[in-house]
């Protein structure tokens, strides 16, 4: 068995914060409100037409937006989303040009240690201090309000080595496995694509060109007809219900939000509306519908035992999958790179994307023999549940190891955990890296 590296300890003594929601913080510390720590200043206008290409980062609310010749911070600086992603935090160890989207902070404004109040301002969550109904925005008379923990200077400086250290580990830890999210999630797609295009057998498959830019050689014995031709029912349109009618029970409506790019229905946020609202959009067993604007190209697979009654929105087009297909095959085939490039091939640049439904009825779809679209059908039902399986725990690890940066985070800059000794045993080199936007 591995030993757990010990806990960091507490301090030897605590007094009662002052703080409402902090109880207490170590005996040394203060109290204070954020307008005694720092000066949040306005960035400046620029816009794209006004930069001139050179070395220096332009960041707005949300990070970095490009480059520019020139900067308006010193280095090290913080960079404070304020319109937007406002409460959002940047650091920058060279200097930057924050745009009038922003706040910053450099040594102009502040005598604190700026990597220490980097990780003070992530913990105060900046994007709750705003009275901005109209545009979400952050007050900064409100944040200056924001009372916290302060240490003497030496220990933001320990505190500041110690969390940039760890933060170092585990955003290293953190890109391995959005790599591996990355890789599981293009075998997902790839899987899908190849299957459903070449069958279970493509290398002692005859093939031949389909005549289709986006779909390619398939099979030999394989037929690329017309997706109208093969369903009962297409391209019927669903329900315009305005969201003041939604309700918390009833009918299910979806939306094409509602739908993952996977094609799983959302657990959380869906909608409901009366039975008698939608009863002429009600959907049946093997239902596909697939989104004709906004996110184009979405699709979904019905299925009553797991989705209970259900109906269909406006932005969504309804197939009715005919004889000669089976609805599984047909569903990830929705999920294939030729079906984005059919998208690509049709899609109307508008306001927003738009494929209509005499589009969608005129894809070309390639068929296999129904035997081969059931066997097909259930070796990507075995083999994408085992990659979704892998993706869920990958994501579970990805979300836990977040929550546990903030958690360290909170305790060490609240003065829960005494990081002095720790930071001191902190190797000089090699030099530590920036820490990373939250």
């Amino acid at each position: 068995m591995t030993d757990r590296p010990p806990l960091l300890p507490t301090y030897p003594e605590y007094k009662p914060s002052g703080i409402p929601w902090l109880d207490e913080i170590p005996v040394h510390w203060e109290a204070w409100r954020l307008k005694t720590v720092c000066r949040l200043a306005y960035g400046n206008t620029l816009t794209a037409e006004m930069r001139v290409d050179g070395p220096v980062p332009v960041y707005g609310s949300n990070g970095q937006i490009g480059v520019h010749s020139s900067a308006n911070t010193n280095a090290p600086c913080i960079i404070v989303g304020r319109k937007g992603s406002f409460g959002k935090v940047n650091y920058s160890e060279e200097p930057v040009f924050a745009i009038d989207t922003a706040f910053f902070v450099d040594d102009r404004y502040t005598n604190a240690d700026l990597r220490w109040l980097y990780y003070y301002l992530v913990w105060l969550k900046l994007d709750a201090a705003s009275h901005d109904s109209a545009i979400p925005g952050l007050n900064r008379q409100e944040a200056y309000r924001r009372v916290g923990p302060i240490p003497p200077p030496e220990e933001q400086a320990a505190i500041a080595r110690y969390l940039t250290h760890k933060d170092a580990l585990i955003q290293h830890f953190l890109q391995g496995k959005q790599r591996m999210l990355d890789l599981l999630k293009q075998l997902r797609k790839s899987t899908i694509h190849y299957t459903v295009l070449g069958g279970l057998d493509p290398d002692n498959t005859p093939m031949k060109p389909s005549g289709i830019p986006w779909i390619g050689d398939i099979p030999a014995h394989w037929q690329t007809p017309r997706l109208k031709y093969l369903c009962s029912r297409s391209g019927i349109y669903g329900a315009n219900v305005p969201a003041i009618e939604y309700q918390n029970s009833g009918i299910r409506f979806i939306r094409t939000s509602d739908i993952t790019d996977e094609g799983w229905l959302k657990d959380s946020g869906g909608v409901f509306l009366p039975k008698e609202r939608v009863e002429n959009y009600l959907l049946d067993d093997g239902d596909i519908i697939i989104s004709r604007s906004g996110t184009v190209g979405r699709s979904f697979l019905y299925q009553s035992k797991l989705h209970g009654p259900c109906a269909y929105a406006g932005y969504l087009v309804r197939f009715v999958p005919g004889p000669h297909i089976l609805p599984e095959y047909l569903f990830q085939f929705t999920k294939t790179q030729a079906f984005q490039g059919f998208l690509r091939w049709v899609v109307v640049q508008s306001t927003i994307e738009n494929v209509n439904a005499r589009k969608y009825r005129n894809a070309h779809i390639p068929l296999p023999p129904l035997e081969e679209q059931a066997a097909i059908a259930e070796y990507l039902d075995d083999r994408i549940a085992k990659i979704d399986a892998a993706i869920a725990v990958t994501i579970r690890i990805i979300d836990q190891m977040r929550q546990y940066r903030k958690s360290l985070i909170h305790e060490v800059v609240t003065g829960v955990r005494d990081v002095r000794k720790a930071a001191a045993s902190i190797p000089a080199d090699p030099p530590l890296p920036d820490p990373p936007a939250p």
